[in-house]
């Protein structure tokens, strides 16, 4: 398979995509292929080509939400299960593509102790599909003093300029805020991570249009207690990981389970509502991900805000917004362009992200 030569100028050609991502609230493999050129305006402008989320079969769903307490051999396992299946779902659906680029699986992210683990073979990706492959984008941010995350930030600024801010709500919420002058972004809270766990215990995925929510009241001694966790005392640049969710967080559930299964999400979906719009910007804000469509926290969302205008993203980029990202940001890393913004990481430098595998 010949190569082209990645310094040559991205204007010359039209490139097209994969991105992959898994989120940790586990509802699936997301698979966006998308379409990325320059504008004679000199701007990049992408399209959404093709998307599809796989759920993951039952036996890996289960090991991917253990992940943090597998051992070191079968943390490889996994990945290797995980990057087979990936690589197998891209070839179902029958793709062409230039590049290929994986978000990975979080297992661990601790970015004050230098350390972050997305699992997700490049090597099996490339091999498997023929696709030159960019993944493990965040190591290189944490090297140089950086949290890692979020890394969409820079897709938001270059691809979705038009409005002031852009939310995602998936496992965790996080913001990007663009000005002329720098983008800042941050995790802002629990989200689906939330509101699923919760929804477990009567044996559902997760509550869908919040509907059990909306049946519960709030506790404000629950609100208050949750709403008072360090973390959101924090200033940016911070992110989240599913170490603080099962330490911080889950405890402060376990104290207050008497209450009702719906007081408890309703008072969870409040809690979610304010800690986005405590942070919410003056002028357009567009929504992605599965939080985006549970009714209830949008309304309660609404309820709270003043000056920020709530926009959805219609389907499927709601769902695919991660996905497309990072497809743009695996081009970017490709043309060895800056990737990362370190305005929002808090690195010593910005830095072009990701380790380079080729079939």
């Amino acid at each position: 398979m010949e190569y082209e030569d990645t310094t040559t100028h991205a204007q010359d050609k039209s490139w097209t995509v994969i991105g992959l991502m898994s989120g940790t609230s586990l509802d699936g493999l997301d698979i966006a292929r998308a379409q990325f050129e320059i504008d004679d305006n000199g701007d990049w402008k992408g399209e959404l080509l093709n998307f599809e989320c796989f759920e993951y079969p039952e036996e890996l769903w289960s090991r991917l939400r253990q992940s943090m307490e597998l051992s070191g051999i079968d943390l490889r396992y996994l990945e290797k299960d995980w990057s087979e299946f990936a690589a197998s779902k891209v070839v179902d659906m029958k793709l062409e593509a230039d590049l290929l680029c994986s978000h990975g699986h979080t297992v661990f992210h601790k970015p004050d102790d230098g350390v972050t683990l997305q699992i997700g073979s490049g090597a099996i990706l490339a091999a498997c599909t023929s696709i030159p492959t960019i993944c493990d984008l965040r190591s290189l941010d944490v090297a140089y003093g950086g949290t890692g995350a979020p890394l969409i930030p820079m897709v938001d600024k270059i691809l979705f300029s038009d409005y002031k801010a852009c939310v995602n709500l998936g496992g965790f919420s996080n913001i990007s805020i663009s000005s002329d002058d720098e983008t800042i972004a941050w995790d802002m809270g629990p989200c689906n991570n939330l509101l699923n766990l919760i929804a477990r215990e009567v044996g559902k995925d997760f509550d869908e249009d919040g509907v059990m929510a909306r049946k519960g009241l709030i506790s404000e001694s629950l609100l208050k207690e949750l709403l008072d966790l360090e973390y959101h005392d924090l200033k940016p640049p911070k992110s989240l990981g599913m170490e603080w969710f099962y330490n911080d967080l889950v405890p402060v559930l376990v104290r207050n389970n008497g209450f009702s299964l719906e007081n408890i999400l309703c008072t969870s979906v409040e809690y979610i509502a304010h800690t986005i719009s405590k942070d919410l910007p003056k002028g357009k804000v567009l929504f992605s991900g599965g939080g985006a469509r549970n009714t209830y926290l949008m309304e309660r969302l609404s309820m709270l805000v003043k000056d920020a205008e709530l926009h959805i993203c219609e389907a499927p980029m709601i769902d695919a917004k991660e996905a497309y990202g990072f497809a743009f940001l695996g081009l970017q890393r490709w043309l060895l362009m800056d990737n990362v913004l370190n305005t929002v990481t808090g690195a010593s430098r910005p830095t072009s992200s990701g380790a380079i595998w080729l079939p």
